[in-house]
C-alpha cells in the first residue's frame, strides 16, 4: 500500500467509505461491517470516513473500530443550519465514534460553513480534532472553497473525481498542491455506476502490466494516478471487495496514455 499525506497525516491511498454501506443496525448486519473493517487492518487500510448525515454510520464506526481506535484515523462530517444544533452535533459524533479525538472533521457540503468553521478550529485549538476540512458535491461551489484554501481556513478538502468527472483538475487541485491542501476523493467509481452499468465490458489486457484484474481497480488506479491526490474513499457492503479495493494502492502510478485508456474504456462500454 502506498500512503500519501493528508495534512499532518501518513494515510492510506486506500480508505474506506461508510455512506449507505454503514448505515445499518442488526447484529447480523453489524458482524458483516467488522468484517470489512478488519480486512481494512489486514490490507493496510488506515482511513475511515463517515458523516453524521449517514444515518447509523457513525455508531457503527464506532463499534467496529473499538479496541483498534489507535489503527485507523477516523474522518466525520457536521451538516446542519446554526451554531447551538452544530455544536450539538460535532458531540455527538464523539460520543457515536466512542472517542475523545477526531483526526479530520468537515463541513459537509459547505452547509452553514461560515457558523461552523470557526467551532471546529476552536476544537482544533483545544486539541480536540486535528484536522479541519470542508467536502462539496457540486463545481459551482469550487471558487469559494478556493478562497478558503487561500486564507488557510481548511486543511483538507473532499470532492468527487474520476474518470468522467474531473471539474477540479484545472484550478481547484493546483491550488490544493500549491498550499499544501490534502485532497480526499469521494465518489470514484459515481456510486458503482461505472462498474454496474456497463453495456459492454472494457479490455483489461493493456492494464495488466500495472496489476489490474478488474474494472473497479482500473478507475481507483486512474484517480490515484494523480499525485494531488491523498487517498480515495470507496464503500462496499461487502467484506471481499477490501482486498480488491486496497492492490490499487500499490499498482504504482498510471502513465497518462493508460489514464486516457481507462477514460476512453469508460465512455464506450457506459454507451
Amino acid at each position: 500500500m502506498e500512503f500519501r499525506k493528508l495534512g499532518n497525516l501518513e494515510v492510506s491511498t486506500i480508505g474506506l467509505g461508510t455512506l449507505r454501506t454503514f448505515d445499518v443496525t442488526s447484529e447480523a448486519d453489524i458482524a458483516v461491517r467488522q468484517e470489512i473493517v478488519d480486512r481494512c487492518l489486514t490490507n493496510d487500510i488506515n482511513f475511515i470516513d463517515s458523516a453524521a448525515a449517514y444515518g447509523n454510520a457513525e455508531k457503527v464506526v464506532g463499534i467496529t473500530t473499538s479496541g483498534k481506535r489507535d489503527q485507523f484515523y477516523l474522518a466525520t462530517k457536521v451538516r446542519c443550519e446554526g451554531k447551538e444544533a452544530g455544536a450539538d452535533q460535532i458531540a455527538h459524533s464523539f460520543e457515536l465514534f466512542n472517542t475523545d479525538y477526531i483526526d479530520l472533521f468537515q463541513v459537509h457540503n459547505m452547509i452553514d460553513w461560515r457558523t461552523h468553521l470557526p467551532t471546529l478550529h476552536q476544537l482544533k485549538d483545544e486539541g480536540k480534532i486535528g484536522m479541519v476540512g470542508v467536502t462539496a458535491m457540486v463545481h459551482e461551489a469550487y471558487p469559494e472553497i478556493i478562497d478558503l484554501m487561500k486564507a488557510g481556513r481548511v486543511d483538507t478538502v473532499q470532492i468527487p473525481y474520476n474518470v468522467l468527472e474531473t471539474g477540479c483538475e484545472d484550478k481547484l487541485l493546483p491550488v490544493a498542491e500549491e498550499l499544501g491542501v490534502g485532497i480526499l476523493v469521494m465518489e470514484p467509481l459515481k456510486k458503482g455506476r461505472y462498474v454496474k452499468e456497463l453495456k459492454s465490458q472494457p479490455d483489461l489486457t493493456p492494464l495488466a502490466e500495472f496489476g489490474v484484474q478488474t474494472w473497479a481497480q482500473a478507475l481507483l488506479a486512474w484517480v490515484l494516478a494523480d499525485p494531488r491526490v491523498s487517498l480515495t474513499i470507496p464503500a462496499t457492503t461487502r467484506p471481499e471487495r477490501i482486498q480488491e479495493n486496497a492492490l490499487p494502492g500499490s499498482f504504482g502510478r498510471l502513465p497518462q496514455e493508460l489514464r486516457d485508456y481507462v477514460r476512453e474504456e469508460t465512455v464506450r462500454c457506459l454507451g
